[in-house]
Formats: structure tokens, sequence, C-alpha cells
């Protein structure tokens, strides 16, 4: 796990002030999808997807993926604005904030 750096630090607004420590770790996803950073991703069979409206959420993306990649950099933690979120067709970030509280990922509004 490591701490943000300047690289995490964009104008895409997605993190939301350092109140809660942003740590971030390397997973392995499925090849095959492009995914945005701030896209929420679900742990299945071992490996990292977008979560679907019916799934339970792990991370939040931290870096762009292509649909080659297998490898992917992700949130273990922090304070994030829900509008910058990626969420599937059908899903809202409301749906996956208390199941991703406990591990200190939080969402907060753009003001």
């Amino acid at each position: 796990m490591g701490f943000h750096t300047e690289y995490d630090i964009k104008e895409d607004n997605l993190l939301a002030g350092p109140e809660i420590t942003t740590l971030t770790k390397n997973i392995p996803i499925t090849a095959g999808t492009a995914m945005k950073r701030g896209t929420l991703i679900t742990m299945t069979t071992g490996k990292g997807a977008a979560t679907k409206a019916e799934e339970t959420a792990s991370y939040v993306l931290a870096r762009d993926v292509d649909e080659k990649a297998e490898m992917a950099t992700v949130y273990t933690r922090g304070r994030f604005n829900r509008e910058a979120i990626i969420v599937a067709s059908g899903d809202t970030v409301d749906k996956h904030e208390d199941e991703l509280r406990p591990f200190d990922i939080v969402f907060t509004s753009l003001k």
C-alpha cells in the first residue's frame, strides 16, 4: 500500500480532502474493459472489475486503465466526491456508501 502522490491530485475533483489519509494498492483486474479513474471496483474470483449494480463495491479506481491492463491501482481508503465517482448504469453511489464506510472509503458532495 502507498500514500497518494502528486500524480493522484488532478482537476477531476475525485479526492475530497485530507481528513482521511488516502491509501492505494495494486490489484489484478479482468482484462478486456477500459475503466476511468473514479470507477467503483468489485473483487470477484481474485480479480477486480467495474462494480455492477447488484454487486458489493470494494475499492475506487485510482488511475485509468485500458482494455489490455491486467493490473490496476485502487484507493483502499480516502474521502471522495460522490459526483466524481463512476458507477454502472442503473447504479448509484448512495447504494455503496454504507458498505464502503467501514473501510474508510467515505463520500461527500462537491461544494
